[in-house]
């Protein structure tokens, strides 16, 4: 069974409130069993001291009805005695009462208690005593003296005097105890309705309080978790929230919708990025190709320049033959030299049209250098954004692992708090789990980013070389521009000499040993001529292998902006 984080945070309102309903409860009870208990106290010493004053009037009616005895004067000597002793214990235990009443009423501070006539106890007590020590004085003295019949009726007023004080007294603290159990009472029942009014506030504000904040900490935890699956799921065309709460919980959502933001922009900048590298690739590709073709039509120009020399070579070792056979046939030599005239025409022709397909050359591979160059700058652009990836992957971890952190902080502190923190440390679990979530979206962030910059580093390294292969390139065929206008220049020269050896042909009975100098001559030419073509068809081919090279490593890079676009096309990033 699932127990999901609104009813945990129902659970850590609910339980402080239980606990609050509980204490409340128990210190009503308690409150009860105080006011139970003072009542009791209040009763006993009213009680005490009650008893004590009606046990003073008891043993005051006892000296009373003992004097009586003794006026009556009819008693023997043990008879007098023994009602005299009477008289005096009586009379001590009543004093005695009263001042164990008074010391109990003072001990408890009740001194000041008045009567129905604003009387205190302490002036009714004062009074007692002096009116109680006169009459006890004109008791014994009457008895004393005999005239104990003859003040009865004085002596009988004092005594009802006496008592009405007693009585007083009893009276105040009968009243006094009636009021103080009523006014406990009273002042309980207040408290009671108070007590029972504040927990019902405090409750309704609790729960008031426990609902809202369970409202807001699910509404932006729901928020942010829609968000994070959108993202592992690669959308990212979620909207910002329209408003963000002034605590923790609105800084995390600000915090997530920055975060979707800054992936957002950083993925369209590598998908262009990839884009315009594709389209480079592309022209590279095209470009090679015509690079290739065109290196494939100067070497066949120059093969073709190298059979007419070679053509030209044995032409020239037969003319020297043919000078030794002189004497045989000028006639088929002149044919011969026109023969060469005319080849050496083709030749010049031909080797015009190879210098002009070379400048054609020389203009691609400047502009493959220019394409390449861009390339490379592209590479290094993308190179940087990875960088920049990198670091926003870094910050992303480094924000999961402080909200980890945090999260293990406040873990420890809902243990230091024991069952009352429970509820604190579910949050923080679920905060960490979600940091986790964070941290490891980061991890395969930073992951595809290496990749990425691992492989934007290759194909930076390999358009190096790349571009160094081309300018080497551009120098072979700089050389081999070189080579064939050098060649140009001595077919130019070669032709000069046949139409030379053409005129020579008609004095040639006249000077034979100049035409053998100009056969030999021509030989020479004719075997640097197939020399020098022959280091120009090497450089074509360095040249072609050259274009292959490049053909491959555009091949490469398509591959590689292929897996890149194949990446960035996880994410969605419009709707």
């Amino acid at each position: 069974m699932r127990f999901n984080l609104r009813w945990r945070l129902a659970l850590i309102g609910v339980l402080p409130l239980f606990f609050y309903i509980f204490s409340g409860s128990y210190l009503l009870t308690e409150l009860k069993n105080t006011n139970d208990t003072m009542q009791d106290e209040v009763y006993g010493v009213s009680t005490r001291s009650i008893s004590l004053i009606l046990n003073a009037d008891r043993d005051l009616y006892q000296a009373f009805s003992a004097y009586q005895y003794l006026a009556l004067g009819k008693l023997d000597d043990e008879g007098k005695g023994k009602w005299s002793k009477s008289l005096d214990e009586n009379l001590k235990d009543s004093a005695r009462r009263v001042q164990e009443t008074i010391a109990i009423l003072e001990q408890n501070e009740l001194l000041e208690l008045t009567d129905e006539n604003g009387q205190t106890v302490a002036q009714l007590s004062d009074a007692f005593n002096k009116e109680f020590s006169a009459w006890s004085q004109t008791v014994i003295d009457a008895v004393q003296s005999g005239q104990a019949a003859s003040k009865d009726t004085e002596i009988s007023e004092q005594f009802n005097h006496v008592r009405g004080y007693l009585d007083v007294i009893g009276n105040t603290l009968d009243v006094y105890a009636d009021q103080q159990i009523e006014t406990s009472s009273d002042k309980f029942e207040i408290t009671k309705f108070s007590n029972m009014l504040g927990m019902a506030l405090v409750i309704l504000l609790l729960i008031a309080l426990i609902y809202f904040s369970i409202r807001s900490i699910m509404r932006t935890v729901r928020a942010v978790m829609v968000k994070m699956k959108k993202v592992a799921d690669g959308d990212l065309t979620a909207e910002r929230s329209m408003k963000y709460g002034n605590d923790e919980l609105g800084d995390i959502l600000r915090s997530v919708d920055d975060m979707m933001d800054v992936l957002k922009r950083l993925i369209s900048s590598i998908a262009l990025n990839a884009k315009n590298v594709g389209n480079s690739t592309s022209q590279l590709n095209i470009i090679s190709q015509e690079s290739s073709a065109a290196s494939q039509h100067v070497a066949t120009n120059i093969q073709e320049v190298t059979n007419g020399t070679e053509v030209q070579a044995r032409s020239a070792e037969e003319t020297a033959k043919a000078i030794e056979e002189m004497t045989i046939g000028i006639q088929r030599l002149a044919e011969n030299t026109t023969a060469s005239a005319e080849q050496s025409l083709s030749t010049s022709e031909e080797a015009g049209q190879g210098q002009q397909a070379l400048e054609r050359l020389v203009g691609q591979m400047n502009q493959v250098k220019e394409v390449i160059g861009e390339l490379s700058s592209v590479i290094e652009t993308l190179e940087k954004r990875s960088q920049q990836i990198g670091s926003i992957a870094e910050n992303i971890t480094a924000f999961a692992n402080q909200t980890n952190i945090l999260s293990l902080n406040a873990s420890i502190e809902a243990a230091r708090a024991g069952e009352q923190g429970r509820g604190f440390a579910v949050v923080a679990g679920e905060i960490r789990k979600l940091a986790a979530s964070s941290l490891e979206s980061a991890d395969g962030i930073h992951q595809l980013v290496a990749e990425t910059r691992s492989e934007i580093s290759g194909a930076s390294g390999f358009m190096a070389r790349t571009l160094e292969e081309v300018h080497e390139g551009y120098n072979r065929v700089e050389e081999l521009q070189q080579s064939l206008s050098v060649i140009v220049a001595a077919i130019d020269s070669m032709t000069d000499q046949l139409q030379e050896n053409s005129a020579i042909t008609e004095q040639m009975s006249a000077s034979s040993e100049q035409v053998n100098a100009s056969m030999e001559q021509s030989a020479s030419s004719a075997a640097a001529n197939l020399e020098r073509t022959e280091s120009v068809a090497a450089a074509t081919e360095e040249q072609l292998a050259l274009m292959d090279s490049i053909a491959s490593a555009a091949s490469q890079l398509d591959g590689v902006v292929g897996d890149l676009n194949r990446a960035v096309n996880y994410f969605k990033l419009k709707k």
